[in-house]
């Protein structure tokens, strides 16, 4: 996936980002669009079994991890929960499809970001692993391109 762990200050708006998805038997990540301002526009699978019996509210951005779904906008510390974050680089990227190779444009920053935007207020479908993730979520906004379904290992 081109591993590139950065900090927050290295990065630009439309930055395809993502972070490590603890505690899994494989490695996981969640991928999402920083948008600036300490702002990320992601796509969250269903509520999972929570830790914390009484989630609260984030101060920052408002974000519940017990009922806000879907595409969603949080602030940074929500999306990284603790852990590193890194950014995908798209220099000479592609994706194998079956036989077929397709190289990935990225777009230009501001479109990336309206995309996210856009897809903030419409929705991305309906969410599934395999098929509709987080990752999908990102390559669409980052390329224009619809990927899956693709196993990322993203959720």
């Amino acid at each position: 996936m081109g591993l590139r762990q950065t900090k927050p200050e290295k990065f630009v708006p439309g930055a395809h980002i993502y972070r490590l998805i603890p505690n899994k038997p494989i490695d996981c990540y969640h991928h999402g669009i920083y948008i600036g301002d300490n702002m990320v526009i992601h796509f969250l699978g269903p509520v999972k079994k929570l830790t914390d019996p009484d989630p609260s509210e984030c101060q920052e951005c408002g974000h519940r991890p017990d009922t806000n779904r879907g595409v969603v906008k949080t602030c940074l510390d929500c999306f990284l929960v603790g852990q590193r974050l890194f950014i995908l680089q798209y220099i000479w990227r592609s994706l194998i499809f079956g036989r077929k190779r397709r190289l990935l444009h990225p777009k230009q920053p501001d479109v990336v970001i309206r995309k996210a935007n856009e897809l903030l207020k419409t929705g991305f479908g309906t969410y599934n692993l395999v098929g509709n993730n987080c990752q999908n979520f990102a390559y669409y906004c980052k390329c224009g391109i619809y990927i899956g379904p693709l196993f990322s290992g993203g959720y």
